[in-house]
């Protein structure tokens, strides 16, 4: 017990992993606002019909909702491309930490205002990102040692803490699915398949008859839901897992075209892998940028 958390309060060893997730999701936030742009002021602007959804009392969480009063409204294109902005200044811009808080703010403002739109994976991101303001990936270069400590439990365990959300989030969904019929007797994908909102008429079409089909999909997603939690956690099992998961997470993509939560859950996984592994994924991306840079010299 000591030993681990000396661990955890002298040494952060996942800073390319953290670099890699935090890029991923703000590109990710990035090319999902974008969506909005040539729509915004329906959905923000003044008279906009989205009725209030969320509104606090509490004068902290109000900088976080402020387009649910009309007297901001006028000024929604500052959210919109505000966040944007922020976004990019993160990519190309020194201050990491402060165009992070922007961009989380700035989030804030327009998930609260279309949280009605949003599905589950969007709200996973959003406490995220928050956790992520107090994992600093260069806690090590912190010069005062006191400070340095500091720095480096609160990171661990907001890490820690970001990757037991995924496990709580399978925890929670596995369990409701034991305390119903469908998902225990295989037939949970039929309905699924019947939903016109939510299943693709191709898929229905081709699967809705198939009953090894349909039964073996809602097995597969329970049981995967069901000990993710545990085998995640263990070396030999692990990368069965997040393949499974990934599998899992396109086909509902593709199935019930709930795509934002499929690409939010797969970038999720990234904080499983391995820190090697992780750094040569962070260098491909990076390669292109670093050769642009070359070619300027």
């Amino acid at each position: 017990m000591e030993a681990a958390m000396q661990r955890y309060t002298s040494v952060f060893k996942p800073v390319n992993t953290i670099k890699l997730f935090k890029g991923s999701l703000l590109f990710f936030v990035l090319l999902y606002v974008l969506q909005f742009v040539p729509i915004a002021k329906q959905y923000f602007g003044p008279g906009n019909y989205l009725i209030p959804y969320y509104k606090s009392s509490n004068l902290f969480l109000k900088p976080l909702n402020l387009l649910e009063g009309n007297s901001y409204s006028a000024y929604y294109l500052f959210f919109i491309y505000g966040l944007l902005g922020s976004i990019l200044a993160y990519f190309f811009l020194p201050f990491k930490r402060l165009s992070l808080v922007i961009s989380y703010i700035l989030l804030m403002n327009l998930y609260h205002k279309t949280a009605p739109l949003q599905t589950g994976g969007f709200s996973l991101l959003t406490m995220v990102i928050f956790m992520l303001l107090f994992v600093d990936e260069d806690a090590e270069k912190t010069s005062n040692k006191y400070w340095k400590t500091i720095k480096i439990t609160i990171a661990n365990f907001s890490f820690l803490a970001i990757r037991l959300q995924v496990v709580f989030l399978y925890l929670v969904a596995s369990y409701f699915k034991l305390q119903g019929e469908t998902w225990v007797d295989g037939t949970a994908f039929y309905y699924v398949l019947f939903n016109e909102m939510y299943a693709h008429p191709f898929f229905t079409n081709l699967f809705i008859d198939n009953t090894f089909i349909v039964k073996s999909v809602s097995w597969f997603t329970l049981l995967f839901q069901m000990f993710f939690p545990l085998f995640v956690w263990i070396k030999k099992t692990k990368n069965s897992m997040l393949i499974a998961g990934i599998f899992l997470h396109i086909m509902i993509a593709l199935v019930m075209g709930i795509v934002d939560f499929g690409i939010i859950m797969i970038l999720m996984y990234t904080l499983f892998n391995s820190e090697a592994f992780n750094t040569k994924l962070l260098a491909f991306f990076r390669k292109p940028f670093s050769k642009n840079k070359s070619i300027k010299a």
